[in-house]
């Protein structure tokens, strides 16, 4: 999962795509019906607008087999970087050679302002043909009704192929064999009418899993007009919709016990592997969720149903090793999530025992079952457009060394997820001020703020501003250690610099603290040789930020224990290496005359005539 996040962030933050990752998003790619079009209207125009009105219309794939497949040297492409509200200037795709721009502006939560004539840019091509370069925008009809006046000629919806084509290349993308008779049959015609090109390749990577599924169980193949056909596709169509008939049904039965629930519920969790001590653990589940015991004891011995019974009760079939195979793909999920709709007073319970889960279990056991909760906490909160889950499961998870990572990963996941992406950004606002988040968390979301940063740098430093007013123990050293990290990139440095100045003189004293620590954990900062880089400040401005840094960081009443890590790391360089003496010597000189002249500044104020009494 680390890959896939590093991937996304690098896809947000306008560095060029790898080709392996433009490769296998259209390694199963089919043409749109209006591609030809599509490719005229771009060499024409040097730009093009695809539109359309829901996630999974093909749009991105379609921008990348535009920008892959023009003639002549290979572009290099790029996704523009951008923060939601922000204007749009041609110029700023000025001097990059031979690039492929990819505008997206497919999130829910975008928007162009007012103020910035978005169709008469997009007719600025003086800067593409300088560079030899082009654009492709993805936009949503909502907002190109909004903003595309005068540019109506660049746009078009691109018609998706015929689904059955589509389908049997992803079915044989997937796995299955002979893909041609899966969209003959007339029950599967029917659904892949309604669905958008995202969807009919969900529905193929289903059914792939579901015949993989039916030939591990028989032994033979499903073949066309048998009875095993018939099953595949059926358990295809249940998982496509997520099981919520079936899970309705199951749960509505009169015979149905809480005890039956919760043993649904934990072989879920479970994702069908060996359950050691199978009725503790339904018992345990049972205790979380502070319901009244149904019987006298639990059961021990042979009281109470045996592995193979419950098995059959949740319709499952137990497995000589013990696993037990779901009726389906995706089954268990699909049960996690019905719980969560179903039962929401009881999730935050429920995601503190799982977080206790993942302690119990040995490795790689308990850290499996963190990462395997990730896509189902994303896609619920995606069907909710809530960020409690999400917020509820980073919060117990940060509260182990063990699962703090998985709690990073979720974040990281959610805030780059183009359908709710921009919510959650927005939540982490919320997050910092909220006085019941925990130290670990803050901590944890300043990690989160420093991966998206090359993604969205303004917002995420904005953030990290948020987190530093914060007066939580650590939070403000973890603010400081991702300003350290991401000190290193030159393209952001000249930000975090401006940031670090309005820190410093903001009247906030916690803000003042989180900068001194942000310049502390530069000023401790080597380059390759082992030098102190900011000992490399040969310039007179880029010396006065330096002086400015180590005068706010001197400014408390007490050193800390960073500070005085940094003025000793100074001091021992300025001993080691005579020809930085006179540097560190009038550097660390001028920041303490230049403390203690803002705090006598500060006592002559406090005490002068008008002032407030203070005796």
């Amino acid at each position: 999962m680390i890959g896939q996040l590093f991937e996304a962030v690098q896809r947000h933050s306008g560095a060029p795509l790898p080709p392996q990752s433009v490769e296998r998003d259209l390694v199963d790619y089919v043409p749109f019906k209006n591609e030809r079009e599509l490719v005229g209207i771009l060499k024409d125009n040097r730009t093009v607008v695809l539109v359309a009105d829901r996630l999974g219309s093909g749009r991105w794939t379609a921008a990348l087999r535009l920008l892959t497949t023009l003639p002549g040297e290979p572009l290099t492409v790029r996704r523009i970087r951008r923060e939601s509200g922000d204007s749009f200037s041609a110029e700023g795709l000025r001097g990059h050679k031979r690039t492929g721009w990819i505008l997206d502006l497919r999130d829910t939560a975008e928007s162009i302002p007012a103020s910035c004539d978005f169709g008469l840019e997009l007719q600025q091509r003086d800067d593409l043909d300088a560079d030899d370069s082009y654009l492709v925008v993805l936009t949503s009809t909502h907002l190109w009704e909004r903003t595309g006046h005068g540019a109506g000629h660049l746009a078009r919806t691109p018609e998706p192929p015929d689904p059955a084509d589509l389908f049997t290349a992803y079915a044989q993308s997937a796995g299955i064999t002979d893909p041609l008779p899966w969209p003959q049959d007339h029950r599967l015609q029917k659904a892949l009418r309604q669905l958008r090109p995202g969807q009919v390749k969900d529905w193929a990577q289903t059914l792939a899993r579901a015949e993989a599924q039916y030939r591990a169980a028989t032994g033979k193949e499903a073949e066309p007009n048998t009875e095993g056909f018939a099953k595949v596709l059926q358990v295809a169509a249940h998982a496509a919709n997520g099981w919520m008939t079936e899970l309705t049904e199951w749960h509505a039965q009169p015979d149905r016990t809480s005890y039956d629930r919760n043993y649904l519920l934990l072989a879920a969790v479970y994702d069908g592997t060996p359950i050691d001590n199978v009725h503790e653990k339904i018992d345990s589940l049972a205790r979380a969720f502070k319901e009244k015991p149904e019987g006298s004891a639990r059961p021990t011995g042979q009281q109470g149903p045996g592995l193979i019974q419950l098995a059959h009760q949740i319709h499952a079939e137990p497995q000589p090793d013990g696993t037990v195979r779901f009726a389906g793909p995706g089954y268990a999920e699909a049960v996690v999530r019905y719980f969560w709709r179903d039962r929401p007073e009881l999730t935050e319970a429920f995601t503190k025992w799982t977080a206790r889960l993942c302690l119990d279990l040995k490795a790689p056991r308990g850290p499996q079952l963190a990462q395997r909760m990730v896509p189902w906490a994303l896609h619920h909160a995606q069907a909710a457009r809530s960020t409690r889950l999400l917020h509820l499961t980073a919060e117990d998870w940060a509260q182990d060394d063990t699962l703090a990572p998985h709690a990073h990963d979720l974040l990281v996941a959610a805030a780059l997820d183009p359908q709710i992406g921009q919510l959650t950004r927005n939540a982490f606002t919320r997050w910092a001020a909220n006085t019941d988040s925990s130290p670990r968390f803050l901590q944890t979301l300043a990690r989160v703020c420093e991966t998206l940063t090359p993604a969205h740098p303004e917002q995420m430093l904005r953030r990290l501003g948020e987190l530093a007013q914060s007066p939580k123990n650590g939070v403000a050293d973890a603010v400081g250690a991702a300003i350290e990290a991401l000190w290193r990139s030159d393209d952001l440095r000249p930000q975090l610099r401006a940031r670090l100045d309005e820190w410093f003189a903001s009247d906030h004293e916690r803000l003042q603290h989180s900068a001194a620590s942000a310049f502390l954990h530069l000023a401790l900062q080597r380059d390759p040789s082992g030098a102190l880089i900011l000992l490399d400040a040969s310039r007179e401005t880029d010396h006065q930020w330096v002086i400015r840094g180590w005068r706010g960081a001197l400014e408390s009443d007490q050193p800390s224990p960073l500070t005085l890590r940094a003025g000793a790391a100074w001091l021992d360089a300025a001993a080691s290496h005579p020809e930085t003496k006179e540097q560190v010597t009038t550097t660390l000189v001028r920041a303490v005359h230049d403390a203690r002249a803002t705090a006598c500044a500060a006592t002559a104020s406090s005490t002068s005539p008008g002032s407030p009494d203070t005796g």
